[in-house]
């Protein structure tokens, strides 16, 4: 078993911890009840974070940053790497929602389901961390579609 640990912000009393991709700092958000990840902070930041993500040929919409549904451009990043100074978790063709929420505290709302083949623990007394316990080198982002709505689980290879 491999883990991986993520210090959590202090001053949030939301899991939320702070990661590098293409040298840019992404805050995060682990939202326990989030099916759908989504990229808060514009397709701009997005594209400097995520240099290597496609556009996909659709729209979804999203839930849970107001009252009513609204659209997102769906993006595919083929390799997403969370990472410490020991391991790395990657999640091959990760697919997302792309939006602009500027009041939202996080660049990156990350949904559980981005850790549904590995056990989540976050540790909120004392030092503040999350482990992530998993098994493989990597996994793989399968997508479920319900009229203009997605959901992502990830499995490991062979599964």
């Amino acid at each position: 078993m491999r883990t991986l640990v993520l210090q959590l912000f202090n001053r949030k009393n939301r899991p939320s911890f702070r990661y590098i991709s293409n040298n840019v700092k992404i805050d995060a958000l682990l939202d326990t009840g989030a099916e759908t990840p989504v990229w808060c902070k514009g397709e701009k930041k997005f594209l400097i974070a995520y240099p290597e993500a496609k556009k996909l040929d659709y729209d979804s919409e999203i839930h849970g940053f107001g009252k009513d549904a609204e659209k997102g451009k769906v993006y595919v990043i083929p390799e997403f790497v969370l990472s410490d100074t020991i391991e790395k978790y990657v999640i091959r063709n990760l697919q997302l929602v792309v939006c602009d929420h500027p009041l939202i505290g996080y660049d990156f709302v990350m949904s559980d389901t981005m850790f549904s083949n590995a056990d989540t623990f976050i540790h909120r007394i004392g030092s503040k961390y999350i482990e992530i316990f998993f098994e493989k080198d990597s996994y793989q982002c399968a997508v479920k579609r319900a009229g203009g709505t997605f959901s992502i689980v990830v499995f490991s290879q062979g599964e």
